[in-house]
């Protein structure tokens, strides 16, 4: 037996154990179970930072920045460069190197291994609803009814036309369920309706978890005229990935919109986020780099949460937050605990998220092809080629200045870390670009 795969075993038998403590001591609690909250997930594929109308962005996204307003911004959210090394942690609470996944994967590769512990498995367990809507991207060889969700609705490569919802190959890759439909409309909005939909008919006695992952504003870029109309000062392309953004935010406002007419809006977690930075059509100003990089550019991208029961309006959190921790986070603000938490890269940030008050979490890692090592004050990357680089980046989150010349102690340190951790980890596959567009 494998490494990988007697680490798959002994993660799956402490999940079992640790789902069925949290299901008997908190979901079998009726009185406990009605206050669980939901929780709805809004991921974006390719927002950079400064795309939304918060940080500066072109278009107009009202929808999402009153999440900020009435919630708390997360100014210090890591994802990876890539969208599905970002699913991956998203889902499993362990950085996605531990499975080979360091880059968007291709039909051809493998998926996200069988019989993990997942975030919607785990909720699933204790008694939610669990749905997803959207984009998988995490393997055509796996899917997500076998990873914890009750229902999904959307494609399972990297992309598709927005209209014909096809594929590179111009085959169909849209379903429910696992059956391949075919249906007229623009996605962004489909999956509004369909989300909408799904939380007019839950089951009213069971919290729900919904995960909506849009393929907007990602290649290939479609909007309607009318939101392209919106801009006329723009020429193409950039007029098409503005409108793109736009319509976003119309079905982000849809959906909640639902919500309130549902009764929901107190008790439900509203999250939204970017699976990466914008590639170089978007905006990641003030950072460096863009998407596939580990600068911040690529990776520090913006996460939203509003939950007016339990969050702060207008609230900020300087925590460092990263998509492995999202696992364990979400779970711990449904009251549920994990025994096998030590065991997962991720941590329960929940704390520092609803009081504010920053946790010493450690050296932390976003590591795809190349690394990025957090420490403090301090980031180290390396390269996949074996270039490295030091900033101080709290100090310069621009990455203007490297640092690795005038503080060789610390980039020693650093660098002694990271080879440590990389040593849990298989060899990693080898870059090679997919074809078509880079993802």
């Amino acid at each position: 037996m494998t490494i990988l795969k007697r680490r798959q075993l002994a993660f799956f038998l402490i999940f079992v154990v640790s789902v069925l403590c949290a299901r008997l001591g908190s979901a079998s609690d009726t009185a406990k179970s009605a206050v669980m909250p939901n929780i709805l997930v809004l991921l974006a594929d390719d927002l950079g930072w400064g795309d939304i109308g918060l940080h500066g962005g072109v278009a107009r996204t009202p929808n999402i920045d009153r999440l900020a307003q009435e919630g708390v911004e997360l100014h210090r959210y890591y994802a990876y460069p890539f969208c599905s090394p970002t699913r991956a942690a998203m889902l499993t609470g362990q950085m996605p190197r531990r499975f080979g996944i360091v880059q968007a994967l291709q039909a051809r590769d493998p998926g996200l291994p069988a019989g993990l512990p997942t975030l919607p498995g785990t909720l699933k367990f204790a008694g939610y609803q669990t749905m997803l809507v959207g984009k998988w991207h995490l393997g055509n060889s796996s899917h997500p009814l076998n990873s914890g969700f009750d229902d999904f609705y959307g494609f399972l490569g990297p992309e598709i036309d927005y209209y014909a919802h096809t594929s590179r190959n111009r085959q169909v890759d849209w379903q429910r369920n696992g059956k391949t439909i075919q249906e007229p409309g623009y996605s962004t909005f489909l999956f509004a309706d369909e989300a909408s939909s799904l939380i007019e008919e839950r089951d009213v006695g069971r919290p729900f978890f919904l995960q909506i992952s849009f393929n907007a504003p990602h290649f290939p870029f479609a909007a309607p005229p009318e939101y392209e109309a919106k801009y006329p000062n723009l020429g193409r392309p950039a007029v098409t990935r503005v409108a793109m953004i736009d319509a976003l935010d119309n079905a982000i406002g849809r959906i909640l919109e639902t919500l309130d007419e549902q009764g929901l809006r107190q008790n439900t977690l509203v999250m939204f986020l970017s699976d990466n930075g914008a590639d170089q059509a978007g905006r990641n100003a003030p950072f460096r780099g863009s998407k596939g990089s580990t600068f911040e550019g690529g990776i520090h991208v913006p996460c939203l949460i509003r939950w007016p029961q339990e969050i702060a309006a207008g609230s900020v959190c300087e925590q460092p937050v990263t998509a492995q921790d999202l696992y364990p986070t979400l779970v711990a603000s449904a009251g549920l605990s994990l025994e096998n938490e030590k065991e997962l890269d991720g941590k329960n940030l929940w704390p520092s998220i609803r009081y504010g008050k920053e946790q010493n979490r450690g050296p932390f890692l976003i590591s795809a092809a190349n690394s990025a090592l957090f420490d403090e004050n301090w980031k180290f990357i390396e390269t996949n080629d074996g270039r490295t680089m030091l900033f101080e980046i709290i100090k310069d989150p621009g990455e203007l200045r490297d640092l690795i010349l005038e503080q060789p102690a610390i980039a020693e340190r650093l660098q002694t870390r990271l080879s440590e951790i990389k040593q849990t980890f298989p060899p990693a596959p080898s870059r090679r670009p997919p074809p078509g567009r880079p993802q």
